[in-house]
């Protein structure tokens, strides 16, 4: 199956036809399609699978590590579906898929997966490496980066889910970011979901040691090379659209305008200065080439627009955004290429 849009306006949007409804209605198509996988309301979302030596979990990992990647494994499919269950229940509160309120299947899920004890408890990062029996203070583990996109999940569907918690389990799931943002994490791309994790218990009343955040966003502005583009760590990749353009404006929003202005004001100046050139690669439908593990980096390679768009003073052509968003979607779908 493939993503085709019911509502088009090629007097809206001439290139594309796409529009806002047109957006939804693909956020609709890829939780329905997760979702026909999740059979009950308690199950964790989890994807079939058949290759066992690449990805995780791993057949042949010790028991511990098997553990940890089990979980890890549980814990991305609901964040990664987070992100765009949270943008449709922005829309659509009341949204519901295989009979069940979406904003009641994640809250549950989200709940139960930082609460320890809970059968779905994901660990937080002192179980984890007991788990895995390490000190290692670069050891990586997935739920670093999954507890940002929670954070991201929790605050785009702020009302719908974050706001009916209680305090007590408010309580709980800010001790599960907060023990991934202050621990140790991996010194590249890494330091931007600490940071993100950071900002949002900041913006929710919770303390944070906000000598951790310095360190993590100088860190960060260090890796910049010029022309709005960082280095990953010592590395060069294709992170530098979809975490250090996306992440970085996101958390001058959340946290640094207000808290870090100068640091901010460099992240804003950097984010500006790609936008200069940014659009020179995509071609006039959209269309780019395929970047770093997979195809679906070649969608997120447009995010950087998204993130310019979150500072105070952006520079983004919007409406060359748009249409480079929208054709980059239309593309990836007529090749018959699943948005899942």
């Amino acid at each position: 199956m493939k993503f085709i849009p019911k509502t088009t306006d090629y007097g809206l949007s001439p290139y594309t036809g796409l529009t806002r409804e047109s957006w939804i209605e693909a956020a609709e198509y890829v939780i329905n399609e997760i979702f026909n996988n999740i059979k009950n309301f308690e199950d964790p979302v989890v994807m079939p699978r058949v290759e066992t030596e690449i990805t995780y979990p791993h057949k042949n990992s010790s028991a511990g590590v098997c553990e940890v990647e089990k979980r890890a494994s549980a814990f991305e499919g609901l964040t990664r579906s987070l992100f765009f269950g949270s943008a449709l229940l922005c829309n659509k509160p009341d949204y519901k898929v295989n009979g069940y309120r979406l904003a009641d299947y994640y809250r549950n899920q989200i709940l139960r997966s930082t609460t320890a004890g809970d059968s779905l408890y994901v660990g937080n990062y002192e179980e984890l490496c007991r788990l895995s029996g390490t000190d290692d203070p670069f050891k990586p583990f997935q739920q670093t980066v999954e507890a940002c996109a929670l954070a991201i999940g929790l605050w785009i569907a702020k009302e719908a889910i974050w706001d009916t918690y209680n305090k007590e389990e408010k309580d709980t799931i800010a001790a599960f970011l907060s023990s991934f943002g202050h621990a140790n994490t991996v010194p590249q791309n890494w330091r931007l979901f600490n940071m993100l994790d950071l900002a949002f218990l900041n913006m929710n009343g919770y303390k944070i040691n906000t000598e951790i955040m310095f360190e993590h966003a100088t860190e960060i502005l260090n890796y910049y090379v010029g022309e709005g583009w960082y280095r990953d760590g010592q590395c060069f990749d294709y992170y530098s659209c979809w975490a250090f353009n996306m992440y970085g404006p996101l958390w001058c929003k959340w946290y640094g305008y207000e808290n870090m202005p100068r640091i901010a004001k460099h992240f804003e100046e950097n984010s500006n200065k790609l936008m200069e050139t940014y659009p020179d690669m995509f071609d006039e439908d959209g269309w780019t080439n395929m970047w770093g593990r997979s195809n679906i980096y070649r969608n997120a390679s447009t995010s950087a627009f998204d993130g310019n768009l979150f500072l105070y003073n952006s520079n983004c052509n919007y409406g060359l955004a748009r249409r480079i968003r929208s054709g980059q979607k239309k593309r990836i779908t007529e090749a018959g290429r699943s948005l899942t």
